[in-house]
């Protein structure tokens, strides 16, 4: 096991990561250094290779930071929720891009997923992120079915069919696309994930 890191290092640490991100959103992955992160972050270059080592392993960790940090917000979303489709729907709202820190976050990921396609370390990274999310999202469906909410539909391949849901109309969304506002891609969504899971209260849910 790694020490851990104290107050102080672990404050400088995420003050990288953070820049990172800010780096990546602003210029895209290939024009990310080492050095325009550590200006944006007010430190030396070496304070960076001291904690990180490299720029992949920096910008690996600057994802899986705010990987960390989107599960803390779900799970705070989550707080609360009475049924599976109460929990689907607030995951739901939770990724709509329409704040800043959100929008910044989709932006993260579309410029990591293009960096995917040729970057086999990075791959294996996003593989892993789509598996956690996916089981989250299953479990969550199987409950529901489980319960007789849902249909008995079969949970993985519906959580995959949501988390491509999710995914591609928060790109258009992100991207601005005049025909897919924030609160128009909940509703087709919403509207969407309904039919996949047959729920019985349609006009219930759909008026949250």
């Amino acid at each position: 096991m790694p020490p851990r890191l104290g107050i102080h290092e672990a404050a400088r640490r995420a003050q990288i990561l953070r820049a990172a991100r800010t780096c990546i959103v602003a210029l895209g992955y290939e024009r990310v250094t080492v050095r325009g992160v550590a200006e944006t972050a007010n430190v030396s270059t070496g304070t960076i290779i001291h904690y990180f080592g490299d720029k992949d392993t920096m910008l690996e960790a600057a994802l899986l930071d705010k990987v960390q940090d989107t599960g803390i917000a779900f799970r705070a979303a989550l707080a609360g929720a009475q049924t599976a489709w109460e929990r689907l729907e607030r995951l739901v709202t939770a990724s709509l891009p329409e704040t800043d820190e959100v929008r910044d976050e989709w932006r993260l990921w579309l410029t990591f997923w293009g960096e995917v396609t040729r970057n086999e370390r990075l791959r294996a990274v996003s593989e892993r992120q789509h598996r956690r999310w996916t089981r989250f999202l299953a479990r969550i469906i199987a409950e529901g079915s489980a319960s007789g909410e849902f249909a008995a539909v079969d949970p993985a391949i519906t959580a995959t069919q949501l988390a491509a849901l999710i995914d591609g109309l928060a790109i258009q969304t992100t991207l601005q696309n005049p025909m897919l506002s924030p609160a128009q891609m909940r509703q087709v969504c919403l509207s969407a994930l309904q039919q996949l899971l047959y729920s019985h209260q349609p006009a219930q849910f759909m008026s949250t």
